[in-house]
């Protein structure tokens, strides 16, 4: 391998210049995504709800050219205007990660259609408004790419996880129909599927379930629960030129769970 090979593969492998946005990006996997990116030389803008966090996020990050907005993703019909502000930042969006979600464990006979809407809304609904914001051709773009957080759960059946099992398979179906659609613009469209991460999303799943239950979830696990960063170097995997033929697919990142 020549030295210029080498360059060539760097290059690659890597993300340096291009501007991601981040749902999600204050806390959990979104964090890490964006911690990483950055690290990697790309700009980022996160978005999340907690105005204090979200500027506490940015201030924080290595490099920059990084950027926060405070937004409510249930605030649907907004979502496009959300995105080209973004974009408005740095000149353009070359990717987007939906990392934000709703998770919520309850049996058949506890679920509310208004908790159940309200995770599509947020799980679903959001990614859809967030790939309309980004197909949008006034948005200048690189190798585009979007990147949504489904989960193992959206892949195999568990108790008490029906609604949020349910989000979870439509953004997967969804990841499908879109990286068909919109492969005629050089738009690739991938998900991220991870088992349990050790996040504050599990802490709080460890509370609903109890401490024995929980256990059983941990030993499903062949190499252990997960963290943020082994999931975010996936998302930035299918961001960068290398997962330049990728398209339509769920990267299961689970420690084993789903070999079972």
């Amino acid at each position: 391998m020549t030295p210029s090979d080498k360059d060539e593969l760097l290059v690659s492998y890597g993300i340096t210049g291009k501007r991601i946005l981040i749902t999600g990006g204050s806390s959990g996997i979104g964090l890490a995504t964006a911690t990483l990116a950055a690290t990697m030389g790309a700009k980022v803008v996160i978005v999340g709800r907690d105005s204090n966090r979200v500027s506490n996020v940015v201030t924080e990050l290595p490099g920059s050219g990084h950027h926060g907005l405070v937004f409510d993703l249930s605030d649907l019909d907004n979502i496009p205007k959300l995105v080209k502000e973004a974009s408005a930042f740095e000149g353009g969006l070359d990717g987007l990660v939906h990392s934000a979600g709703l998770h919520e464990t309850a049996p058949l006979k506890a679920l509310s259609a208004t908790r159940t809407r309200a995770l599509f809304d947020v799980n679903v609904t959001a990614a859809m408004m967030l790939a309309k914001g980004f197909r949008v051709r006034t948005i200048e773009k690189n190798d585009p790419s979007l990147v949504f957080l489904a989960s193992v759960a959206g892949l195999v059946g568990q108790p008490a996880t029906s609604q949020y099992s349910a989000t979870k398979g439509a953004v997967i179906s969804l990841t499908k129909s879109l990286a068909i659609e919109l492969a005629r613009e050089g738009i690739r469209v991938n998900a991220v599927a991870p088992g349990v991460v050790e996040t504050p999303m599990a802490t709080s799943l460890a509370q609903q379930i109890g401490s024995e239950n929980y256990d059983s979830v941990v030993r499903q696990h062949p190499l252990g629960l997960g963290t943020p960063l082994e999931v975010a170097h996936a998302v930035l995997f299918l961001m960068s030129p290398a997962a330049r033929w990728i398209t339509g697919t769920s990267l299961i990142i689970d420690g084993g769970y789903t070999a079972q």
